[in-house]
């Protein structure tokens, strides 16, 4: 983590994680830090009455990790792309991702054309999951060596990171030690940026 956009990319994490221990101590206590959106408490009573209190405290709790964890999986996909982009040019997509990627990309964007949902993106990068992320890195590492380290470093940080992103992304708690392991893995990622 020698570069200054590494660190302040750190920084903004930690700020992340700060703010959302402030509002977990806002929630449980019920009281006014500053830091809760002024009309959250009138959506929750309008809106959301017929869910248990127990079960909003963990979504509030919960939505603080998506956060982290969404600004990560976004911010490897721009780099992604820019370094392919750069190195291969607009034909990137189709001459560097690997062909398994590419058909289940095919196939999430056709399944949800078929339940006639709005489009999540023109660009095939944006229906890649975070493992399929780190598939295409490593596929092309030639390209990614430059900027990460060691291989075997990415490869452990990204796997423990998709081991956490299970229980964010299918809505159940992190327990305190995993999510201590988050925030560890967040920094572990940027440890493995050269």
């Amino acid at each position: 983590m020698n570069s200054l956009a590494d660190r302040i990319r750190l920084f903004a994490l930690n700020n992340l994680a700060i703010e959302a221990a402030i509002q977990r101590v806002e929630r449980d206590y019920e009281v006014d830090l500053g830091h809760l959106p002024p009309n959250e408490q009138k959506i929750d009573e309008t809106y959301y009455p017929q869910f248990e209190q127990k079960i909003r405290r963990e979504a509030a709790e919960m939505s603080a990790h998506y956060r982290v964890f969404y600004c990560l999986e976004n911010s490897i996909r721009s780099l992604v792309v820019d370094v392919l982009f750069e190195k291969h040019g607009e034909q990137w997509w189709h001459v560097r991702v690997p062909e398994n990627v590419k058909s289940h990309v095919a196939s999430t964007r056709k399944k949800e054309k078929e339940f006639g949902v709005s489009v999540r993106s023109q660009e095939a990068i944006d229906y890649t999951t975070f493992g399929e992320l780190s598939e295409i890195i490593k596929s092309n590492w030639s390209d990614f060596n430059d900027i990460f380290q060691d291989i075997k470093a990415l490869e452990r940080v990204t796997a423990t990171l998709n081991v956490l992103r299970g229980p964010i992304a299918h809505c159940k708690p992190l327990a305190e030690d995993e999510v201590v392991r988050l925030h560890l893995s967040i920094r572990d990622w940027f440890r493995a940026m050269g």
